[in-house]
């Protein structure tokens, strides 16, 4: 595994392109994907804010047409709200536009990376346990469900990035840890992984993955639960904490 750069550069992209996977086993991590991760929708109002401004609008539109038309008064409140209700449309309807064109360069990161895979390993940046927030789980085992919110670094032939993260780690599985490595997935033609990317991770391949790197004297990546170089896990290559 490549060691990230001091100063990586920071992706400004959708977080949805960055695709999490919990396989059940350590032997999942590094199998050819076949499928992708559901995206989650935008939100409703994102998608149909425009329309529920649009229909209004057109009705206040129509009234005052017709009010000039057959000479009735028209309200200065009347010509405000319509005038608003048109902004308020267009603005909700660039929304979606640009709603509509991340999710086509999602679908076609999708079908590239599924077209030609290239895995590559990567290093997550999460919050420390000092930050939690207040009512966070240890990042250990917990047994109620977390969402993880950090950053994906990961190291390409063209260089090293950062990539924005959310892990949703169901109940009973170990939430990933600061350090921790990762299996990342992305396509050959995506050579800085700046698009579509499969990211995977396991409590146990980590720790197989962090125990070899100390085996062949290129140092922890991380160590949440410090203990002796010389203590038996690091001699015998076992992961830490196995017994």
């Amino acid at each position: 595994m490549t060691t990230p750069s001091a100063t990586p550069r920071v992706r400004r992209l959708p977080e949805r392109a960055v695709l999490v996977e919990l396989p059940a086993s350590a032997d999942a991590v590094e199998a050819d994907p076949t499928a992708l991760p559901g995206v989650a929708p935008a939100a409703a109002w994102r998608r149909w804010g425009w329309a529920v401004a649009f229909v209004p609008t057109v009705a206040l539109l129509v009234y005052q047409r017709l009010a000039t038309g057959r000479g009735w008064s028209v309200p200065d409140a009347v010509v405000v709200v319509g005038t608003i209700g048109l902004l308020v449309t267009a603005l909700l309807a660039l929304v979606r536009y640009l709603d509509d064109r991340v999710a086509a360069g999602l679908a076609r990161g999708r079908d590239a990376l599924l077209a030609a895979p290239v895995r590559t390993t990567g290093t997550l940046s999460l919050a420390a346990p000092d930050d939690r927030a207040p009512g966070d789980a240890a990042p250990g085992d917990g047994a109620d469900a977390h969402e993880v919110h950090g950053n994906l670094v990961v190291s390409t032939p063209s260089g090293t990035t950062t990539r924005p993260l959310r892990v949703a780690v169901p109940s009973g599985v170990a939430r990933p840890r600061p350090g921790d490595p990762v299996a990342v997935w992305h396509a050959a033609e995506d050579d800085d992984a700046s698009g579509v990317v499969l990211v995977r991770y396991h409590r146990d391949w980590a720790d197989d993955l962090l125990a070899a790197l100390r085996g062949g004297d290129a140092g922890p990546v991380h160590d949440p639960e410090p203990q002796e170089a010389d203590g038996p896990d690091v001699r015998e290559g076992r992961p830490p904490g196995a017994e």
